[in-house]
């Protein structure tokens, strides 16, 4: 079995305004969770791209090396966390409400050309094999401002900040809500975890004296302790839980064929 993690996380935007802080962590505790402490991924088959390696070209290359050689019985896990946006279409295949869903890399400059829309990667993702158990985590924004409200579970002096791009111009028609990455792994045998729904924001927050995105911290600790157990999906309602006895105003959604199976294959 060869299964192999790509995990991406960007807390240093260069466009002003848009830095995160708990992006970064996300990715530690997810490498830690699925190398040491499940072992379920060979230490050297999980790949972190972080702030200034995770451009398009970085992220573009990685997903290349996290679909080369697998086959039949393998897992792949795909982890984000940044910001995430909706543009409008280009080419002939265009939404029925005109917009991509993309993901922000750290050269974004709301050229389109420096996205990653959900296309780009519903192709790449379209040559991974039937049989491979394919798991991608998504801990993004639906929306496209970055804003900033107190967290009264933090300390006075901190804030939550939401993983949502903010435009040079708030009033810019080329950033627009995002609705769901769904369309990129509907047609494959995989699931998305998404950190929250399409008109909500998912939160960068200061949990147990550090930052993290809260979607990814709660699905550590649901996984650590049901992920053996019970389905994806079942898995996502209990991070539904913590996160509304924690006082966050996100609901995680699961999507696709596999998200009734498992976590680990």
């Amino acid at each position: 079995m060869n299964n192999k993690a790509l995990l991406v996380g960007i807390n240093n935007y260069p466009s002003d305004g848009n830095d995160l802080r708990g992006c970064v962590n996300d990715v530690l505790d997810m490498a830690q969770f699925i190398g040491v402490k499940n072992s379920k991924y060979d230490i050297t088959n999980i790949k972190t791209v972080l702030d200034h390696r995770a451009t398009k070209k970085g992220i573009l290359d990685a997903l290349q090396w996290l679909i080369n050689g697998v086959s039949s019985g393998d897992q792949l896990l795909f982890h984000y966390s940044g910001h995430g946006a909706q543009i409008p279409s280009q080419g002939p295949l265009h939404e029925k409400d005109g917009l991509d869903e993309i993901i922000c890399p750290y050269d974004f400059n709301q050229d389109p050309h420096t996205a990653i829309r959900d296309k780009e990667f519903a192709k790449i993702f379209a040559t991974i094999p039937h049989d491979v158990h394919f798991v991608w985590i998504s801990d993004s924004c639906h929306s496209a401002d970055l804003s900033r409200k107190p967290d009264p579970i933090a300390h006075p002096t901190q804030v939550t900040r939401f993983r949502r791009f903010k435009s040079a111009n708030t009033a810019n028609p080329n950033i627009h809500p995002i609705t769901s990455m769904g369309t990129a792994i509907a047609p494959l045998r995989g699931a998305l975890l998404s950190g929250c729904a399409s008109h909500q924001l998912s939160a960068d927050a200061f949990i147990n004296n550090r930052f993290n995105g809260a979607f990814t911290h709660y699905l550590i600790k649901n996984l650590s302790i049901y992920g053996q157990d019970v389905s994806m999906q079942e898995i996502v309602k209990y991070v539904n839980i913590d996160l509304m006895d924690n006082g966050y105003e996100q609901n995680p959604q699961s999507e696709g064929l596999l998200a009734t199976q498992k976590f680990f294959q």
